[in-house]
């Protein structure tokens, strides 16, 4: 019975039905992201031909109330600033948190920037240009704030998300009549008449350059970039950058003073004379650079104190040894120092 049991038992096992793989759990297809880039790529590479077939810069897609295309011929979306005032400026003001600052001649005073964020305006005879970006994070070449997502750009030039008065859009912005590689750097450029005569401005990321102005009051100032006035007759003027080289080749005709923390301070003054010159005189400061100064104007107008940490001294190219040295017993006062750099200084050049 039991060998029937058992042979049954394995005849059973041998003619068992066939077993199954256990059902595997339905796996739920994703959303075919790789697809939706590919058509994206797809819908930029037409906007990007068209754009370049009609020499347009650009347009803005609404994403409100399905999908709508505004080309900027229509619409002024670029983001730039381009304005005009009258000749009744007397004083400049601008600040900038990450763009250069350019200050050139004008006929009229003019403002040209490609930052969005740029505000400007006129009080008084006064203009202000402030280009301060207090909430944003910049990483990887993608500029985030509260309103704008940048997501691809040269310049202000390239793909943007943005969001305007509750309603979202894409701007595509590519100037083809106008590229050039300065498009690349985000800066403001002043056009200054000559009824300005006092200039204030400040870049915490970026270089202040000056070319061809006149002033009585001045005042350039960088944290993180050169400052650089090229020509122009200016009075009392005040030049400072904590990371970048202080350099100026005008006619001073009074007050100088020019520090760097992190950087060289080169002058080179066209005057003649400074024999009339009063206040402060010229302060010359570097901790981490070279301090040089040339004059056209002789020794005998000016009395000077130098002093060094960790470099040498030369005075119309004499070598002066030790870490101070005084001279001269003219009226006007030059102090110059640098604590890790040599200091210069040249005559009647």
């Amino acid at each position: 019975m039991d060998n029937m049991l058992g042979n049954n038992g394995t005849q059973n096992s041998s003619h068992a039905s066939p077993s199954f793989p256990e059902d595997t759990p339905y796996k739920r297809r994703g959303f075919p992201w790789i697809k939706v880039a590919i058509l994206c790529i797809l819908i930029g590479a037409g906007l990007f031909a068209a754009g370049w077939a009609s020499g347009s810069r650009g347009g803005r897609i609404y994403f409100d109330r399905g999908i709508r295309v505004v080309s900027a011929a229509a619409q002024d979306m670029s983001g730039s600033t381009d304005i005009s005032f009258d000749r009744n400026i007397h004083t400049i003001t601008a600040n900038s948190t990450s763009c250069d600052i350019r200050i050139v001649p004008g006929d009229v005073p003019r403002v040209v920037s490609n930052n969005i964020r740029a505000n400007v305006r006129e009080s008084g005879g006064r203009l202000y240009i402030d280009a301060r970006q207090g909430n944003t994070l910049n990483a990887a070449g993608v500029s985030i704030n509260r309103r704008n997502i940048n997501l691809i750009g040269i310049g202000t030039h390239g793909v943007t998300w943005s969001r305007t008065d509750g309603r979202a859009h894409l701007d595509f912005d590519f100037d083809f009549t106008n590229f050039s590689f300065r498009n690349m750097s985000n800066a403001i450029t002043i056009y200054v008449p000559d009824t300005v005569n006092n200039i204030n401005a400040a870049s915490t990321s970026g270089s202040v350059h000056m070319d061809g102005i006149s002033t009585t009051e001045l005042y350039l100032r960088s944290t993180s970039g050169g400052v650089t006035v090229e020509g122009g007759t200016h009075e009392n003027t005040r030049l400072r950058s904590t990371s970048g080289r202080v350099r100026a080749s005008a006619y001073i005709a009074g007050d100088l003073y020019a520090r760097s923390t992190s950087g060289g301070v080169a002058v080179q003054d066209y005057s003649t004379s400074h024999r009339n010159v009063g206040g402060n005189g010229i302060q010359l400061r570097s901790t981490s650079g070279s301090v040089n100064f040339s004059t056209r104007a002789p020794i005998s107008d000016f009395n000077y104190s130098l002093s060094v940490t960790s470099g040498g001294m030369r005075v119309d190219g004499n070598s002066i040894s030790g870490r101070n040295a005084s001279g001269g017993n003219g009226p006007v006062r030059i102090n110059a120092s640098s604590t890790s750099g040599g200091v210069r200084l040249n005559f009647s050049e």
